[in-house]
């Protein structure tokens, strides 16, 4: 074997080496992305379960769908406290969706129709607050969630119980 055909081999090997390493390193980055997406679903679903949460959510829950601001500050600071908390939540919920933190579908699956139902409780006293505090940017991202949650269906999608009745795991 000359040794230009040596070298002709190396080279062939060297490229060969360059494009594994390519293709490796874009498989990492696929496996890191889809890691950081799972991790920021299960940090999402965990921050549903803290107590202080909990607490504003049943506050909220006993108020009637489109509550006024006025109305909400007769209820008491703690229902006043409830609701911002429980918009906050979503707040930020729509800010990770939006910046492709973590995916709609995910989100829709965990709370969709909860951020729905939160929704049609708050967003009058959303709207008067915006108003009062000429702050058009209140919960702005809590509203956009709830547009592109109808825009999907959400309202009328079966629930999973019904939806994924057929399920079963692989083997």
């Amino acid at each position: 074997m000359a040794l230009s055909d040596i070298a002709s081999v190396v080279e062939i090997i060297g490229i060969l080496a360059i494009i594994f390493g390519i293709v490796f390193g874009i498989l990492q980055l696929k496996q890191n992305q889809k890691q950081s997406r799972d991790m920021a679903i299960l940090e999402l679903a965990r921050s549903f379960e803290e107590p202080e949460f909990t607490e504003a959510y049943t506050l909220v829950t006993s108020l009637e769908d489109g509550i006024s601001d006025k109305d909400l500050q007769a209820k008491g600071p703690e229902y006043v406290a409830a609701a911002m908390r429980v918009g906050w939540k979503f707040e930020t919920v729509g800010v990770l969706i939006y910046k492709r933190v973590v995916p709609m579908d995910a989100m829709a699956d965990l709370v969709g129709g909860f951020s729905l139902k939160m929704w049609s409780i708050l967003g009058q006293w959303a709207q008067d607050m915006r108003q009062k505090n000429n702050q058009p940017e209140f919960f702005e991202w809590y509203q956009w969630l709830v547009e592109r949650l109808m825009e999907r269906g959400e309202p009328t999608r079966e629930p999973a119980y019904e939806a994924s009745r057929l399920w079963r795991e692989q083997q």
